[in-house]
C-alpha cells in the first residue's frame, strides 16, 4: 500500500513539474497574467504532493497529518487554479 502511495506522489510531482514547465513556457511567450497564475497555481498542487511524501517519508509524520498538509495544499493551488481562468482580465 505504502509503495502505492510513493507511486502516486511520485506521478503527481512528475506531471505537475511537466503543466507548470509549459505553462511558465506560455507565461515568457505571452506575458499572460493568467499562465502565470496557472503556473503558481500547479506548482501548490504539485508541491503539495512533494511535502507529503517528505513529511511522511523523512519525518515520520503520521498519515493524517501528511494528509491534512497536502490537501491544505492543492486547495490553494486550485483555488489559483481557478482564479487565474476566471478571474483574470489579460
Amino acid at each position: 500500500m505504502i509503495d502505492f502511495l510513493r507511486i502516486e506522489q511520485l506521478l503527481i510531482l512528475l506531471f505537475g513539474g511537466i503543466v507548470v514547465y509549459y505553462a511558465t513556457k506560455s507565461y515568457s511567450r505571452t506575458k499572460s497574467k493568467s499562465m502565470l497564475l496557472l503556473a503558481v497555481g500547479f506548482t501548490f498542487v504539485a508541491i503539495g504532493a512533494g511535502l507529503a511524501g517528505i513529511f511522511f517519508e523523512l519525518m515520520n509524520t503520521d498519515l493524517i497529518t501528511v494528509e491534512t498538509i497536502q490537501a491544505a495544499s492543492q486547495a490553494v493551488g486550485f483555488f489559483i487554479i481557478v482564479y487565474s481562468l476566471a478571474g483574470t482580465k489579460d
